[in-house]
């Protein structure tokens, strides 16, 4: 399943540095201020070497000159735009989300409250749209998306706002149509991505890992969007129980790109299936220390409990609660804001709850947080079903398996959870098969409901 890996998880690669083009260079009077211009917001210090040490050279010149520009001309927008890609891609790179997060946006919400010419205020639309994105809010991501393609109808790059945050949306079709207007404006890495996700919802699967391989293949060995991509594309094999291709794909991307935290903890995670648990530590652990995202903590805390090392497992639960709160937007209380303080998660939340503190009133209530901003998502929808089950509400749980199931996706988790709702629904023999098949595709499964799931048959 995907996560929020990035707070990625789910969004294609669509940031280079030094995209902004001189259509950004305008010097206009609402541009951010003179007083802002001496307060340009610092950029987050590294503590661990992220890929080739050129490329973050390449960050920090980018970076230097633009502030350089700004002294001298503290209405120039390109310079602006400029630092809002270099802390994009810092937070995408680090997972230092929350300072440069924080910091783009100031910068894009001067430009965008001023009186922008069009073609600028395209660019700061979109690239506000990219973080909300990343920040899981959806429904804004939208509407940005939506005045950007007005501003711009002939740039791909804003189709891809628009097909993640309808895919997020749960409206799956007015995805697809936005996915063919991306890919017939510029075929590449980033419309092949999305093509991959859009063809995996719908369960075409062989068609989900040609697309990726084919976006991996468009970009450029030890870029961080190709090693993405990468990842992306042994996630399909492992979820499709290929170990041995999805380990390929997480050592090529490792190969390519030094200390690339997705690839090293998704080895781990492969190793922790093969049982090789030291090897498992030792990658999770390299991951950690180079981003401390909550789902590598989860993915180290299930290798420690397979090992009955229950001491260090209930304190990685810990650390990845910690993490997970520290980035959570309190939707109902801003004051009770996570350090990140503009993320929401609450379908992760919802998955963590249950399955690593049978909460399932918690977790109800984040799955149905979520619900509320997004009721058509079949990821929403099917950890409801799985919360209900486990709550014996097979009535209600039967209620979101079926809308979930409604775009023929083959996820095995989904799968299962049909199949235990069958199960209790009246229909034990095609319950059995369903399960029987979700481990068929994916002997591996690793979710809240899998050791019931696997009695069952």
């Amino acid at each position: 399943m995907r996560t929020l890996k990035i707070l990625t998880t789910m969004i294609a690669p669509i940031v280079i540095i030094a995209c902004t083009n001189s259509r950004g260079n305008d010097s206009m009077k609402a541009a951010p201020s003179a007083a802002a211009a001496v307060n340009i917001p610092e950029l987050p210090k590294r503590t661990a070497e992220f890929g080739d040490p050129a490329e973050y050279d390449h960050l920090l010149d980018t970076y230097d000159k633009a502030k350089i520009e700004l002294r001298k001309d503290p209405k120039n927008n390109g310079a602006w735009l400029k630092l809002v890609e270099v802390f994009i891609t810092d937070a995408r790179v680090t997972g230092n989300a929350g300072k440069d997060y924080d910091a783009a946006t100031s910068i894009l919400d001067e430009i965008i409250a001023g009186s922008a010419k069009p073609a600028v205020r395209e660019q700061a639309v979109t690239l506000k749209g990219v973080i909300r994105l990343s920040q899981h809010r959806f429904d804004e991501a939208l509407a940005l998306g939506q005045e950007a393609v007005k501003l711009d109808p002939h740039r791909a790059f804003n189709y891809g706002i628009l097909v993640d945050a309808n895919t997020e949306m749960g409206r799956y079709d007015t995805a697809v149509a936005m996915c063919d207007r991306m890919v017939g404006i510029r075929p590449d890495l980033r419309s092949y991505s999305r093509i991959s996700y859009q063809r995996e919802i719908h369960g075409d699967i062989p068609g989900a890992k040609q697309a990726m391989d084919m976006a991996v293949k468009a970009g450029v060995p030890g870029a961080e969007e190709t090693s993405w991509c990468l990842v992306q594309l042994g996630g399909l094999y492992e979820r499709s129980g290929d170990l041995k291709k999805a380990e390929g794909c997480y050592r090529n991307a490792i190969e390519q790109r030094s200390n690339y935290a997705f690839a090293l903890a998704a080895l781990g995670r492969i190793e922790g299936k093969q049982k090789k648990y030291a090897d498992a530590e030792r990658d999770i652990d390299a991951a950690l220390k180079l981003m401390p995202d909550y789902a590598f903590h989860e993915e180290l805390a299930r290798v420690l409990k397979a090992q009955n090392k229950n001491d260090l497992y209930a304190a990685e639960v810990k650390s990845a609660e910690d993490a997970l709160t520290g980035m959570t937007m309190n939707v109902d209380d801003p004051s009770k804001n996570g350090q990140g303080h503009s993320h929401r998660t609450g379908l992760e939340m919802a998955r963590f709850l249950i399955e690593f503190k049978n909460d399932l009133d918690g977790a109800l209530k984040q799955a149905q947080l979520e619900e509320k901003h997004r009721p058509d998502n079949i990821d929403v929808q099917t950890v409801l079903a799985a919360i209900h089950y486990a709550k014996g509400e097979y009535a209600e749980a039967k209620k979101y398996i079926d809308l979930a199931q409604r775009t023929g996706r083959k996820d095995a988790y989904m799968r299962c959870v049909a199949g235990m709702i069958a199960m209790k629904s009246g229909d034990a023999k095609a319950g059995k098969a369903m399960i029987a098949a979700s481990f068929k595709s994916d002997p591996y499964q690793e979710h809240a409901l899998v050791t019931v799931a696997r009695k069952a048959i």
